[in-house]
């Protein structure tokens, strides 16, 4: 869904200044009197605490922290989680069935319907500590995070041993950072803990070669009638600005689909008429062997989101000549190798991402 101008929603979002510190975002205020808010329960936090120096998780609901991907914001990195939890961990049950008429509002004549099943619904919290490790273990605490959480879903989807992907994004300047994440039930009984390191390049650190924040494809980006303002927990997508964007973490596409790549060029120079000049080429390898080349095209932005068709050419001789056929990729590994030239600069980076067409 490219037509809704992805570069162009994100363009106010972008990394306008380097952002500060997390010691310099936290300086204290003078002090006032006023009550102090409390984002982790007590006994929440103890448990949170308790294991910290060795990132000793619990289990009592299992679930995983899969990784981090961050793009560049006005002050900040946009940083997603991306969790692993399986349906029959959550807790979920019958929904309360909805209000329906009453006897004496029917007419006589009407037949009940047969009663369908109820959804199933599950209700539980996350509570978040960010701490920044810079310095070592315990580090400091930058950030506290309460993010109340419900599931609904048909009865007829539910599986109790389907795990599902997860994502909940936080705003946070350059540093080195562990996430504490709990979730736990509402009464705060049963909890999991798992313990998350993950670091947030500096920009301004880029003077002199390029790098990319991580590479990810997508499966669909929409746009949304007004951007997430609070962490919400969303299952299967992640939000950015005004867009929904269903991620494709596993880099597998089907015969006949575009590899869709999003990624943001850290390092690159702007011109003399404030101009960006990056200049990529994509090839695509099984092995040793080349079975797409992509021509070089030059980019005016460090934001790239861009749907790679998956196709190849073959030139048949026929008694009317030559004639070109566009074919699929077939099935198979394959490597994606991306080279950037940063005409600005003369600087070059190479990269490579693994991907699958089933």
């Amino acid at each position: 869904m490219r037509k809704i101008g992805v570069l162009v929603l994100l363009a106010g979002f972008l990394l306008s200044v380097v952002p500060p510190s997390p010691a310099a975002q936290d300086q204290p205020a003078p002090p006032q009197k006023k009550t102090e808010k409390v984002f982790i329960p007590k006994e929440v936090k103890t448990v949170m605490e308790a294991g910290l120096m060795n990132k000793q998780s619990r289990q009592d609901i299992p679930f995983t922290i899969t990784g981090n991907l961050y793009l560049p914001a006005v002050g900040a990195y946009h940083n997603v989680f991306s969790l692993n939890i399986k349906n029959a961990d959550l807790g979920f049950s019958p929904a309360p069935a909805a209000t329906t008429e009453t006897a004496k509002d029917k007419p006589a004549e009407k037949k009940e319907a047969p009663a369908s099943a109820p959804d199933m619904q599950a209700r539980f919290e996350i509570f978040l500590q960010i701490r920044d490790i810079g310095g070592g273990l315990p580090g400091l605490l930058v950030r506290e995070v309460y993010v109340p959480c419900q599931e609904r879903l048909p009865a007829a989807d539910y599986d109790p041993n389907k795990a599902e992907t997860y994502f909940l994004w936080y705003p946070l300047p350059a540093g080195k950072y562990l996430t504490v994440m709990a979730l736990t039930t509402p009464d705060l009984k049963k909890m999991g803990i798992q313990y998350f390191e993950f670091n947030l390049p500096d920009p301004a650190s880029f003077t002199d070669k390029l790098d990319l924040t991580p590479i990810f494809s997508s499966k669909n980006i929409e746009r949304m009638e007004a951007p997430e303002t609070r962490p919400i927990l969303h299952k299967g997508f992640f939000t950015m600005a005004a867009l929904k964007i269903t991620p494709n973490f596993n880099n597998v596409i089907a015969v006949k689909d575009n590899l869709d790549i999003f990624f943001y060029i850290f390092g690159a120079k702007l011109n003399a008429e404030q101009k960006y000049a990056l200049e990529m080429s994509f090839e695509v390898k099984k092995g040793e062997e080349t079975a797409i080349r992509f021509a070089p095209a030059v980019f005016e932005s460090p934001l790239v989101s861009l749907p790679l068709p998956m196709k190849y050419s073959v030139v048949k001789q026929t008694e009317a000549g030559e004639v070109r056929e566009d074919k699929d990729l077939e099935p198979g590994q394959y490597v994606l190798v991306l080279k950037i030239l940063d005409k600005n600069s003369g600087n070059t980076l190479t990269q490579n991402v693994n991907f699958e067409v089933k």
